[in-house]
């Protein structure tokens, strides 16, 4: 076997292989909470202790979760360390980070390293990179982010020892408008054989697919046996590794994924003039590039001022597009959904096996997706509901709502009601991320009558607490008595939507709250 020497060491001779991102973390959008994590540790050395500390963050505050990994029984951080170490000491050497913990930790950095949000190597210092800075602070969003960075992606890179050398993004967009322009869209089938391509030409893929059927993913599998050598187990080829790639291309915003008893990817033409400005941009990538982890990092980490303009530009030309009742009654309509069926997938959310024609939408997301259609079922009739996630041009989420606004806005009869939506249960987290933030926005509406809810399956009591407390301090300061505001476990929250009595209830928990506040106040005079 042919051995040749990078930065990174000692390589094998490269072949063709199958792309795929690391299944560690499906979903690309939930890596911006891992970048939240690091985003604490710049400038740190990557050492040992550095990184079992940042293990323990993402860990302990639940970014990620580990089924060997109880955090209820184990009380103090040694004690949660200690158990990080057990659970990876087998773990093998993974790229160029040693065998255990260590390892376990770079199936969470491979792919923000891959599309160059950070720079992380081992007994080295953890570098944030532009678009990853910009997306912390909410100037791009993940649609936004991720959208951006397919477009400078190279296959072969300082992370994949691969003979496949071209950008498959751009390449498959290539793949989806020219069936697009023959009326055509790509089977999940024929998607698998995509991530098989050995050279940039969309034209012989699109031969090799016109002239091939390929009715189930067993025929699939038999056919890569044959014509592309040995191949992994087959669930790892027709689903794991096919999951991972597609929820990337998902996030970008540049395809639809359409349910029609087959699942079928098209082009999102929302997106098309974003697209445009990529696709004709080249990034060449050097032969250098291509194995040194810090020069490619250099190359495909920043931001130009170009790239901005378009992002600006893509969003004002989206501004006002979508009559938002319209686009969710659509939605209804197509999955031919009612109240009873909403609040099923409201429940089922998180359960495996359960809400399959929403698969490539993360949990998070689909709680903001469903009570948003919830709420149109019932105050649709005379009320707007404005989702603020970003949707492909089915009305389908692609991701959260950007950042310093709410997730759901209901417009109508002199009211405005502002609508956090979370499945965030870490008690930290709800009170950093899902309270004060809310308060800031509604202040800047001019509406008669104001109202803000926080949902979410469980509700701390340190959250609740803070929640009435900001309630109170939110009244003294805007002298505002029409102001109201209340949160709700996930299970009140439908009981009381549902009877069309939300905003009574708001008010009048409001009402006794503070007069509560001021008689117990008053006691103490």
């Amino acid at each position: 076997m042919l051995l040749i020497m990078t930065r990174m060491g000692t390589r094998r001779n490269p072949e063709y292989k199958e792309l795929n991102f690391d299944t560690a973390i499906r979903n690309p959008e939930r890596l911006k909470s891992v970048l939240e994590v690091l985003n604490e540790y710049e400038g740190y050395i990557l050492n040992d202790n550095v990184i079992l500390d940042i293990l323990y963050d993402i860990y302990s505050q639940e970014v990620v979760k580990s089924d060997s990994l109880d955090l209820n029984s184990l009380k103090t951080e040694e004690a949660i360390k200690a158990k990080i170490i057990e659970i990876n000491k087998t773990r093998n050497r993974d790229g160029h980070f040693p065998k255990g913990y260590q390892s376990r930790f770079w199936t969470y950095m491979r792919t923000l390293s891959e599309f160059g949000f950070v720079y992380t190597q081992y007994n080295e210092k953890l570098i944030i990179g532009d678009v990853a800075k910009k997306l912390l602070k909410n100037v791009i969003d993940p649609q936004e982010a991720f959208g951006i960075q397919t477009m400078k992606y190279n296959w072969k890179s300082p992370y994949r020892n691969v003979s496949n050398d071209f950008n498959y993004f751009k390449f498959i967009i290539k793949v989806l408008r020219k069936l697009s322009a023959k009326n055509k869209k790509l089977s999940y089938n024929q998607f698998i054989l995509s991530l098989f391509s050995r050279e940039d030409d969309s034209d012989k893929f699109i031969e090799l697919i016109e002239n091939n059927v390929f009715p189930t993913t067993n025929s699939v599998y038999t056919y890569l046996k044959e014509n592309y050598g040995k191949q992994n187990q087959e669930n790892t080829v027709i689903n794991d590794y096919p999951d991972t790639v597609l929820r990337m291309l998902r996030i970008t915003g540049f395809v639809n994924i359409v349910n029609d008893g087959i699942l079928l990817i098209e082009i999102n033409k929302d997106t098309e003039k974003f697209v445009d400005y990529f696709m004709d941009k080249t990034y060449v990538v050097s032969e250098e590039e291509k194995l040194n982890p810090k020069d490619y990092f250099d190359k495909i980490s920043y931001l130009t001022e170009d790239e901005m303009k378009v992002v600006y530009a893509n969003r004002k030309s989206n501004v006002d597009v979508y009559d938002y009742n319209f686009v969710l009654k659509k939605v209804i309509m197509d999955y031919k959904l009612n109240q009873e069926k909403t609040l099923e997938l409201i429940n089922n959310i998180g359960v495996k096996g359960k809400n399959k024609e929403f698969k490539y939408i993360d949990d998070p997301l689909q709680f903001e997706f469903f009570i948003s259609i919830l709420l149109y079922l019932v105050y649709g009739d005379s009320f707007s509901i404005k989702p603020n996630y970003k949707t492909d041009s089915y009305g389908i989420p692609i991701s959260h709502a950007p950042g310093n606004c709410g997730d759901i806005e209901v417009v109508g009869k002199g009211k405005y009601w502002l609508i956090e939506v979370t499945l965030i249960r870490n008690k930290a987290q709800q009170l950093n991320y899902e309270t004060s933030n809310l308060f800031r926005h509604i202040s800047d509406t001019p509406w008669d009558e104001k109202y803000m809810s926080l949902i979410a399956p469980v509700i701390h009591e340190d959250t609740h607490r803070f929640f009435n407390a900001l309630i109170i301090d939110y009244i003294q300061d805007h002298s505002d008595n029409s102001f109201s505001a209340k949160c709700y476990k996930k299970e009140e929250f439908n009981k009381i939507c549902v009877e069309k009595n939300i905003f009574e209830d708001m008010k009048q928990y409001t009402k006794d709250y503070e007069k509560n506040i001021f008689d117990i106040l008053k006691n103490l005079m």
